[in-house]
């Protein structure tokens, strides 16, 4: 390693003039994400973006991964449960479906709203019964993301597992082939292309979780949003799910 020199005036300067170059480069104006092209468009692949079309429902994911084929992709539901299930894509055509519109709520600030249509929790809970001691359930999804959301938030007449989005099946980039909106939970706590549910009987933290949290469980906290669809003109939002616009 080498030593530690002597602090001389030319050496200070030579410092404090580098560090000034550094502070004169960082305020100069960037290209912002959105204006960024989507990498991933026309790929084998999905991942973060925020170009063209999705400029007004921006997406994010843990990692770049590979787009899913319905034909090979399932569903594992295993854990605490008596009776572990396996569900294929054409399996999720079968679940009574119902529609609601909500916004997503991101811990970036920015929001958008959209229809999403899908079956309840319990249509899960049906074919795969949680044991008496589960408190929630780990998502593993297609990118590597894990996340926790307790069997109270999952029951919620307000959460969905989600099949389509805006009157059409989910795209690659909202997370097809499902996804959860539980619209009440930051963006983070909404995890998507699901590869499997554990039921577990302790809060766990996910991924994202493990940065943050924003709240102790997620929960939108009350605060300023960015509406996408506003030009994100700032809103005041009092914490919880976001039905003023």
């Amino acid at each position: 390693m080498r030593a530690l020199g002597k602090l001389t005036r030319r050496r200070f300067f030579r410092i404090t003039g580098g560090l000034a170059a550094l502070a004169t480069a960082a305020l100069r104006p960037t290209k912002t994400l959105a204006n960024e092209p989507n990498y991933f468009e026309g790929t084998d692949f999905v991942g973060k973006t925020r170009a063209g079309r999705y400029r007004d429902f921006y997406i994010n994911y843990w990692q770049p991964m590979r787009r899913i084929d319905p034909a090979q992709w399932s569903l594992t539901i295993n854990g605490l449960t008596e009776r572990p299930a396996t569900l294929t894509f054409d399996d999720l055509k079968h679940f009574p479906m119902q529609s609601m519109n909500s916004r997503l709520k991101c811990v970036e600030c920015w929001s958008a709203r959209a229809t999403w249509t899908g079956f309840p929790f319990s249509e899960i809970e049906k074919l795969a019964p949680p044991k008496l001691e589960t408190v929630g359930v780990l998502f593993h999804c297609a990118d590597e993301y894990k996340e926790y959301l307790s069997l109270d938030a999952l029951r919620h007449a307000r959460t969905l597992m989600v099949t389509h989005m805006n009157n059409a099946p989910l795209t690659d980039e909202h997370g097809f082939p499902l996804r959860v909106i539980c619209p009440f939970k930051y963006g983070y706590k909404n995890p998507k292309a699901i590869l499997r549910m554990e039921y577990v009987d302790r809060v766990t933290y996910g991924t994202w979780s493990k940065i943050g949290p924003y709240s102790p469980d997620g929960t939108i906290l009350p605060g300023t949003d960015h509406p996408l669809e506003f030009g994100k003109q700032p809103r005041r939002i009092p914490g919880g799910e976001i039905f003023d616009y």
